[in-house]
């Protein structure tokens, strides 16, 4: 799945940069976009599970500015039992801007579950 987010000036620093730490922001709305394709985030909430973040990590390739959009593509890159690791690889056109990683745990009262179908399988077929 491919989200096309923009670069605010809120995400900027002085020069214009987007300031690292905000990469982390738009991996979120990526990844709340992905997991939206299949039922959402209060569709995993309702069935009584939830998902924390165990490790996370971004490489950066080149900077991107006040008024790119980014093409964020999130796809999984290992499907545990009970974890899932991202990956999201940020473009502008077909620039390599930087490449994030986020393993998360899903939890069922505070502790280790098994991951939903709905992480697990390919996503429903769009309407």
């Amino acid at each position: 799945m491919i989200s096309r987010l923009p670069v605010r000036p809120r995400h900027c620093d002085a020069q214009a940069m987007m300031h690292a730490s905000r990469y982390y922001e738009y991996i979120e709305d990526a990844f709340l976009d992905w997991i939206g394709a299949r039922g959402g985030y209060e569709r995993l909430r309702r069935e009584g599970a939830d998902l924390v973040v165990k490790a996370s990590g971004c490489e950066h390739h080149a900077p991107a500015r006040l008024g790119d959009v980014l093409a964020v593509e999130s796809a999984p890159a290992r499907v545990g039992t009970t974890s899932i690791t991202m990956r999201f690889t940020m473009r502008r056109g077909d620039e390599l801007v930087a490449v994030g990683t986020v393993t998360y745990v899903c939890v069922r009262d505070a502790r280790p579950a098994p991951l939903p179908p709905m992480l697990t399988g390919p996503p429903p077929p769009a309407l």
